[in-house]
């Protein structure tokens, strides 16, 4: 069973009823707390529902980065991003004269009935307009060679794909930013002063980019039968907004010679898909025991080894 929807609704697709049977990346990378966790955060999502500021941003230069793509063209993209959103100013403050929180009662509930008022388009404030544009425009505009390649594949690509994959029994989705017929582009901003090699593996390595990344290759080349390359852009959330092209080839699944070689990220992915599949298959969501090795009478009993550092050190007492 596979199916493949345009233009399906972000709301739908997270939370949609017929799609909430689905497992992404996400939720599959839960595993890696417990299969019992990750049972529990499935079955009650509203718990651990975190929405801020920063998902919010988020969200904003996803949706005009995939105006632009739909579009191709970068002035017909903006109008179409611009025309999805209304400008939205918090309610003040009257004993600080300042305007409420993200957080507070009386930024929630007016932000609320702006959505209310108009429905159909996202609520931002105009700071956050000018921030997404310009970063935006630097992206494609003013990083050189990395601007000219990511134009490359956005000529021929489509944006926020929703796929749905039936395997071994279970059902899987994901939604790419933008795919080619050979390609996987996601969007990543960063709060980082630099772009250098380690700092994006300590980012890759920190969000699990890695496992995700191997999610949407596998789950491609069993929809298309192709070895997908998979890309990261990572731009910079401050001034100068600087951002990089990134290749997951030696993180995740790359095809030379018709020889499928696998990095970190795509044993670690193949190891939650069959803790998945285990689980789902034999109802069997174990705890974090799942982790401890049985020993003598099949006992899970864990036996950590000090750490050096601590072994290290002294407890003296002077008493003279």
């Amino acid at each position: 069973m596979q199916d493949t929807i345009f233009n399906l609704p972000n709301e739908d697709y997270h939370r949609g009823e017929i799609y909430k049977e689905y497992l992404s990346s996400t939720q599959l990378k839960d595993y890696l707390i417990s299969p019992k966790f990750a049972l529990y955060k499935r079955e009650h999502p509203l718990e651990f529902e975190n929405e801020t500021e920063a998902m919010d941003r988020g969200s904003l230069y996803h949706n005009c980065l995939q105006c632009i793509v739909e579009a191709k063209d970068d002035k017909k993209g903006v109008e179409a991003f611009l025309n999805s959103v209304v400008v939205f100013d918090p309610p003040i403050n009257e004993k600080t004269s300042k305007p409420y929180g993200y957080d507070t009662k009386a930024y929630q509930e007016a932000k609320y009935q702006a959505e209310c008022e108009n429905p159909g388009k996202e609520v931002v404030f105009e700071s956050d307009i000018k921030l997404i544009r310009s970063m935006v425009s630097e992206l494609l505009n003013g990083c050189r060679q990395t601007s000219k390649d990511i134009r490359q594949i956005i000529k021929w690509g489509k944006a926020e794909v929703s796929h749905f994959v039936m395997f071994e029994g279970c059902k899987f989705k994901y939604r790419t930013d933008v795919e080619t017929g050979k390609k996987i582009l996601d969007w990543k901003t960063v709060a980082v002063d630099d772009l250098h090699e380690d700092t994006i593996n300590k980012i890759i390595s920190k969000f699990k980019y890695d496992i995700s990344a191997a999610f949407y290759q596998f789950m491609e080349h069993e929809r298309t039968g192709i070895w997908k390359d998979f890309f990261w852009t990572f731009q910079q959330k401050s001034a100068p907004f600087d951002a990089v092209l990134v290749s997951a080839e030696n993180w995740c699944y790359s095809e030379t010679d018709e020889i499928i070689k696998m990095g970190v990220g795509a044993h670690r992915f193949m190891n939650l898909l069959n803790q998945h599949l285990h689980c789902t298959i034999n109802n069997d969501f174990d705890g974090a025991q799942v982790f401890i090795q049985p020993g003598f009478k099949a006992r899970r009993i864990m036996t950590p080894q000090a750490p050096g550092y601590e072994a290290n050190k002294q407890l003296t007492f002077y008493n003279d």
